[in-house]
């Protein structure tokens, strides 16, 4: 006979944490652990008088090494989830060594969570760690996806509602990326490019963001470029992991500290991901996608991008969704009001210009992006298409929003310098 460890996690407040609660009454008998685990709100716990239930904070702010901590301890057979606002619907049967699910719909996303899981299965296949995921929820269908299991059975939890907000609708766009499935065609070999200065709050996620994939990079560079904060301690943490290389340079700017990486690449194409911005789950899969059918005559492949904005409590909200456009010629680049992103660059035509060029503006520190783009369009066409898989984090620290300022200066010394026609 099974006996469960119920986690409920993240519920919103103690209203809904007691429908949770009071939905359990069919299961009393056999639910001989309660643990709650929210990421905001650590009193919804606060008078309620249940033996079973204890309140859980999060270890080392790691939801899962957190959940692998408490099944580890647990006497039960098996784990029953709630999430949010869910409380259980009806009784229920289940079959012995069987996972099951639930889906969660957002608008025309639906998400699979794990329901519920026995014990062995959950040691034998623990989580994922939670620390350097910008949302920690995207673990549970990571979990699913990675372990594969297809054969899961629906299981009969419901919300009480769900936040269908644009912010919420596209942070759960991003958690989706998580059980994509892959689809194993030929594709060209991507090198995954970061160039980090005094980026310590935020490189780990840019690095896990390139190294948790669906279908994994075929490189990872990472450059510090002389930071003087904590930056290369955080870097040199990943050493271990294949295939990242690490880098170090005495501080030279973006552009020179590129093209050192450039000098390692091997493969095909370059996907550049400044170290305060993530990847979806599956940016290289559907990146590698595109490619399969790129014609040689592009350069360059670009899609959109989504914009986050940097709370001081360590949260993101979303604030918009930046669609791209086709660029033809160069004047169109200095009119372009978004970066042009993300970018994947095709190796070979970036080593014909000889990488980024360093110019004379700013000793090439501002807009290398744009200036390479300019001298790609030498060598052939870009290709946009309608995909997101980047995501862009704004916050104070930004170099290029502290000195936005200085655009117009770089347009103008491009157009007195450069062919721009």
């Amino acid at each position: 006979m099974n006996n469960f460890l119920v986690c409920i996690i993240n519920s919103l407040n103690k209203q809904t944490f007691m429908n949770t609660l009071q939905s359990l009454k069919p299961l009393k008998s056999s639910v001989s652990e309660i643990r709650c685990i929210n990421l905001k709100n650590n009193s919804l716990t606060k008078d309620i008088n249940n033996p079973l239930l204890e309140q859980i904070s999060l270890i080392d702010n790691d939801l899962g090494l957190t959940l692998n901590r408490i099944i580890e301890k647990s006497k039960a057979t098996a784990v029953l989830f709630f999430y949010n606002t869910d409380y259980l619907q009806s009784n229920f049967s289940i079959a012995n060594d069987t996972i099951y699910h639930i889906e969660k719909e957002y608008r025309n996303v639906t998400i699979n969570y794990p329901a519920l899981v026995p014990i062995s299965t959950l040691i034998k296949y623990p989580f994922h760690s939670s620390k350097h995921l910008v949302f920690q929820e995207a673990i549970f269908p990571l979990w699913l996806s990675k372990e594969n299991f297809s054969t899961s059975k629906i299981l009969n939890i419901k919300p009480t509602k769900v936040n269908n907000s644009r912010s919420e609708v596209e942070k759960q766009q991003v958690i989706h990326s998580y059980s994509s499935k892959l689809n194993h065609k030929q594709a060209p070999s991507i090198a995954v490019l970061i160039c980090a200065y005094n980026a310590e709050s935020y490189v780990d996620t840019a690095i896990q963001s390139a190294y948790l994939q669906n279908e994994p990079a075929d490189e990872i560079l990472i450059m510090d470029d002389g930071s003087t904060d904590f930056t290369a301690s955080r870097i040199n943490q990943w050493t271990k992991f294949q295939p990242i290389r690490t880098y170090y340079q005495k501080n030279k700017g973006k552009a020179k500290a590129l093209n050192k990486l450039l000098s390692y690449v091997n493969s095909d194409f370059i996907l550049e991901l400044d170290a305060d911005d993530w990847l979806d789950y599956d940016a290289i899969s559907t990146i590698k996608n595109y490619l399969h059918y790129l014609e040689k005559k592009y350069v360059l492949l670009y899609g959109n991008f989504r914009k986050w904005k940097q709370l001081p409590n360590d949260e993101v909200i979303y604030t918009t969704h930046a669609k791209g456009k086709q660029i033809h010629h160069k004047q169109q680049l200095f009119k372009y009001s978004l970066p042009l992103g993300p970018r994947i660059y095709r190796t070979s035509s970036l080593k014909s210009i000889h990488g980024f060029p360093t110019i004379p503006f700013e000793e090439g520190r501002l807009y290398e992006d744009v200036t390479v783009l300019h001298s790609l369009l030498d060598r052939g066409n870009f290709c946009y298409y309608d995909f997101t898989i980047y995501n862009v984090r704004e916050h104070d620290q930004s170099i290029t929003k502290n000195n936005h300022f200085k655009w117009r200066d770089y347009v103008k010394y491009m157009e007195q310098n450069f062919k721009t026609d």
